[in-house]
């Protein structure tokens, strides 16, 4: 999976991007100033219904109704995203970034469109996290939006800050095992402007009780020992177990191929493990004996020490890197109580 942004339409406040797609902005926007601005307006999105030719005549009318993404300045081919029925009312990206600044009242701090135009992403800043002293993490409310039937409308909370289709992956899988899915909706909830809105309000209006429970989360990793040695690699073999031995009742045609398969799968599981241990024991930036070390140790070593055919800017935001750190998070979830 690339950065997957549509005509370069990513927009950043302060902090550069990865993909180094766009300058990040020194002025705080709002998400309208966004559109208009950096975006050019952006493009409309239209439902116009489909024809077919039947019983010899042209262009009959069905009752299926096709999402087109527009022309518009920076691209005059037309797109359709998907087909629909009279039910379904997509929104408009203006719509969705005046809810966003209606509701939220704070700056855009990333915004963006991928695949295409397909999907719409608007985040900004939470409170921030002190899990230990000096030790702080940065909570992100992240509005995302597809124009089909397929993704919806949808609102999160994550530590990751989406900046490209690799971001938002992660930002959704964090929030998948963190508590952090807060809402989603459909095209075809008549209310769906009025209800997207409601919810942007309330979450940020309950930040501070969602950064209590996340305060929490990490707290109890922080103040989770891990005593010893066996301790730790219990946790490692719990994220990133081996697979058992090829059974006996495998065909014997296929035997040396599934072996073969294990053995290069068990040999990839015992590196993740020796290289947050390593992390762990000693060789990590400023890690403690305790839970809140382990996964310290396990995104150090994900992000910056696991061997990669991918340039290293990149591949650390890849689907399989993101999927390992879930592994450990929820091992020290369960650990942790």
């Amino acid at each position: 999976m690339g950065h997957e942004v549509y005509q370069k339409m990513v927009y950043s406040f302060e902090e550069p991007m990865w993909h180094v797609l766009a300058e990040p902005s020194l002025v705080p926007t709002s998400a309208r100033g966004v559109l208009q601005g950096q975006f050019k307006g952006g493009f409309p999105i239209d439902v116009r219904p489909v024809y077919v030719k039947l019983n010899g005549k042209l262009h009959e009318k069905t009752k299926d109704f096709a999402i087109v993404r527009g022309a518009w300045t920076e691209d005059p081919q037309e797109e359709v995203f998907d087909y629909c029925s009279e039910r379904y009312k997509p929104l408009q990206p203006g719509e969705i970034a005046d809810c966003f600044d209606s509701n939220v009242c704070e700056p855009a701090e990333t915004m963006g469109f991928l695949r295409g135009g397909r999907e719409m992403f608007i985040s900004w800043t939470m409170p921030e996290l002190e899990v230990i002293a000096g030790d702080v993490i940065k909570l992100f409310g992240i509005v995302k939006y597809g124009f089909d039937t397929f993704k919806g409308a949808s609102l999160l909370t994550a530590i990751y800050r989406p900046v490209c289709a690799n971001t938002m992956a992660m930002a959704e899988g964090w929030a998948e095992h963190n508590g952090g899915k807060i809402w989603n909706s459909k095209g075809v909830n008549q209310n769906l402007l009025r209800d997207f809105g409601y919810w942007m309000e309330h979450v940020q209006g309950k930040a501070l009780y969602e950064k209590e429970l996340l305060q929490s989360f990490f707290g109890k990793l922080a103040h989770t020992p891990i005593k010893n040695d066996k301790e730790a690699w219990g946790i490692l073999y719990d994220a990133y177990p081996d697979t058992e031995s090829v059974s006996a009742m495998y065909p014997s045609q296929l035997r040396i191929a599934k072996e073969e398969k294990t053995l290069a799968f068990n040999e990839s599981q015992a590196k993740v493990r020796d290289g947050i241990y390593a992390m762990f024991a000693g060789q990590g930036t400023a890690i403690t004996p305790d839970c809140w070390g382990m996964f310290n140790s396990t995104t150090e070593f994900l992000n910056h020490y696991l061997p990669s055919k991918r340039p290293t800017a990149s591949s650390m935001l890849f689907g399989g890197r993101n999927a390992d750190a879930m592994k450990m998070v929820n091992v020290l979830s369960t650990w942790a109580g």
